[in-house]
């Protein structure tokens, strides 16, 4: 699990934020670039809170960008977005996680037999 301060880091590190701009009214430091993330032609930001930096990094660390998009539909409550490789990917998070809370020891999770199908 990363401390606050570790997962600002590797996202800050990663350069899943805008840098703020206060000409353009942005004074944190943590809001996602989601431009074209979800739909074409689109500015699209989301802010996160200092106590979601955790949760956040895990994702990233485990899935990459595919973690990012699950976060943040999940943080809105969206289960579907434009394109469909997103939701595959919001998908494919969404199966592991919840494999990763049946069995949360990654020695025993190497051997546990689960599958899914995505895209149904």
């Amino acid at each position: 699990m990363f401390s606050i301060d570790e997962a600002r880091k590797l996202l800050t590190t990663a350069k899943l934020f805008f840098d703020p701009d206060p000409e353009e009214g942005m004074t944190s430091a943590q809001v996602l670039n989601l431009n074209d993330a979800f739909y074409w032609a689109c500015s699209d930001a989301e802010e996160v809170p200092d106590d979601e930096l955790p949760r956040l990094a895990e994702l990233f660390w485990h899935y990459g960008n595919c973690g990012v998009c699950f976060w943040v539909l999940e943080r809105r409550g969206t289960k579907t977005v434009e394109f469909v490789d997103v939701n595959r990917f919001v998908e494919f998070v969404r199966a592991e996680e919840a494999i990763r809370t049946e069995e949360p020891s990654s020695s025993k999770r190497a051997y546990l037999k689960r599958s899914y199908m995505i895209g149904n």
